[in-house]
């Protein structure tokens, strides 16, 4: 958790013109902390480190309440994104017969 720690405040550090976070901001947000289970506070620092590096450490917050709140009501986590790339019909072509287009149209 310690590792996980400081890869997070390092890569919140980077959302500061001085690249440096005051030891009272970290207190007070990790005193924050304290109100969620331990899992989700972990699993909320490699999110926001992950999928959100250019926001400031108030959005790992949000994470962490929507975190418990769906581990409250025993829900998926994080759901994944669809694939809609392969969701629509797919079509049967004649592969050959449009190469041959192709060529006679060049």
């Amino acid at each position: 958790m310690d590792e996980l720690r400081e890869n997070y405040w390092r890569t919140i550090s980077r959302t500061r013109v001085s690249g440096r976070i005051a030891q009272g901001v970290k207190a007070k947000t990790e005193k924050a902390w304290e109100q969620f289970d331990e899992d989700v506070v972990r699993e909320a620092l490699r999110i926001h480190i992950d999928r959100y590096p250019n926001y400031k450490e108030t959005y790992t917050t949000g994470i962490m309440r929507n975190l418990q709140r769906a581990k409250n009501e025993h829900l998926p986590a994080v759901q994944k994104p669809s694939n809609s790339f392969n969701s629509g019909m797919q079509s049967d072509y004649d592969m050959d017969q449009l190469e041959k287009q192709i060529l006679a149209n060049q």
